[in-house]
């Protein structure tokens, strides 16, 4: 474990040494693993050198030990125009920049810039020194009284270390990952929204493309346009002028032959009752009788 935290030189210097075997690092190709040690199986699995026996070297826990994580991709800078508010002053008050890596460090935790103002001038222990001293000074002088509580921040420490260097990149890469996911989520949001706004825009753009196109036949449209309207509304009006004359006619036809009828049957009516008048009359009857007789009698010879 303190072979992973250390640096790549010191990594390489250290050895496991077993029975049997000569070094960690070497497997003769006619080995097998009844001539491996068990602490030498572990030290392989911890190192991902694969057994004799099997064809792809074993996924260590630890591959992402010491490794710093970084973006993929850069934060997209604040233009220098941009102004939440006309009265803000960028001069004195510029936009905090956000750092894309992590500063560089020594002794795993201290910040680089306090080693650099004290190196330019004491020399490259000096900084080493000079914060020694300052921790044996407030040690001895009880200014930092160095108590339970002490002892559970430098064991903080250590477990803060252990992990940030052990499960340190894993865990930054997963937090990117989940947070590319909800911006992700976010945009889609976004274009969802903006769905309709865009086909309106593709939309109002080819009728604009079109009518561009059409811009210089547009008058000889129009003027078709109306000539037909003109003829539609003339048929039109022929249409209603020929259902009302039509109309007109067959009032009068039915006139007339309504007054024909009344006429004639005013006749039929007149002739019936001069013929009953004449009928009813007793002359008329014996008139009429001896007519008869004498027709009957005329026949009969």
């Amino acid at each position: 474990m303190l072979s992973r935290l250390s640096s790549p030189q010191l990594c390489s210097r250290v050895v496991v040494v077993t029975r049997g075997v000569a070094s960690a690092g070497q497997v003769t190709a006619h080995s097998s693993d009844n001539s491996i040690g068990f602490f030498e199986k572990i030290s392989y699995r911890f190192k991902g050198v694969p057994l004799p026996t099997e064809t792809e070297a074993p996924k260590s826990m630890f591959d992402a030990c010491n490794k710093e994580w970084s973006a993929p991709e850069l934060l997209p800078a604040v233009p220098k125009d941009f102004k939440e508010h006309p009265d803000r002053d960028l001069t004195n008050y510029p936009y905090p920049s956000r750092p894309m890596y992590p500063p560089k460090t020594r002794l795993l935790m201290m910040p680089d810039s306090w080693f650099t103002a004290f190196q330019k001038v004491t020399g490259t222990s000096g900084p080493y020194l000079f914060f020694g001293g300052l921790f044996a000074f407030l040690v001895n002088k009880e200014l930092w009284v160095f108590e339970e509580q002490g002892h559970m921040t430098v064991g903080w420490i250590l477990f803060y270390l252990l992990v940030s260097r052990t499960a340190g990149y894993k865990i930054d890469a997963g937090l990117y990952k989940d947070y590319q996911d909800r911006v992700g989520f976010f945009k889609g949001l976004i274009q969802e929204d903006l769905k309709e706004a865009v086909e309106f825009r593709k939309t109002s753009a080819q009728q604009t493309e079109s009518l561009n196109a059409l811009k210089e036949s547009l008058p000889t449209s129009f003027k078709e346009s109306m000539q037909l309207q003109l003829e539609a509304a003339y048929r039109k009006n022929v249409q209603n002028i020929s259902g009302e004359i039509k109309r007109r006619i067959d009032y009068l036809k039915e006139t007339e032959e309504t007054k024909a009828r009344f006429e004639r049957d005013q006749l039929l009516k007149l002739i019936n009752e001069s013929v009953e008048k004449q009928v009813s009359q007793k002359d008329f009857q014996e008139k009429f009788l001896q007519n008869a007789i004498q027709q009957i009698k005329g026949i009969a010879v």
